[in-house]
């Protein structure tokens, strides 16, 4: 092996450890994912908490002061798909994960609010 070979394989190695060092750092100091969960209470008692954080896809049923509401989980959001209350807003509220918007059932006496995460990640769809 020449020199300038071998010269230029030390560059090349150092420069693969600059990247991978580089890159650790980026790596390290993105900021760690919050654990997210909704706080089910009916009548100011907490009766369930759902980790959202694990994004997966469920069904509850929520037995509220007049009947039962059906609340669904999917990709870290939460939603009431069906209430027995006359207005239905809290079935209008639709998808979320924002913590300073719970879904209220007020018929119900049902509250769900998010607890952790950021604003920055909130989405109502």
């Amino acid at each position: 092996m020449d020199r300038k070979s071998l010269r230029n394989d030390i560059i090349l190695i150092l420069s693969l450890l600059l990247v991978a060092a580089v890159a650790m750092i980026v790596i390290l100091s993105l900021p760690k994912p919050k654990k997210v969960s909704a706080k089910i209470s009916v009548a100011n008692q907490v009766v369930e908490t759902i980790d959202l954080s694990l994004l997966e896809e469920k069904d509850y049923y929520i037995e509220g002061t007049k009947g039962k509401l059906h609340v669904h989980t999917k990709e870290g959001l939460i939603a009431v798909l069906e209430s027995n209350c006359p207005h239905q807003d809290c079935v209008h509220m639709g998808y979320t994960n924002r913590s300073d918007l719970p879904i209220i059932c007020a018929y119900n006496q049902v509250v769900i609010q998010i607890v952790g995460g950021s604003s920055l990640d909130d989405v109502v769809i």
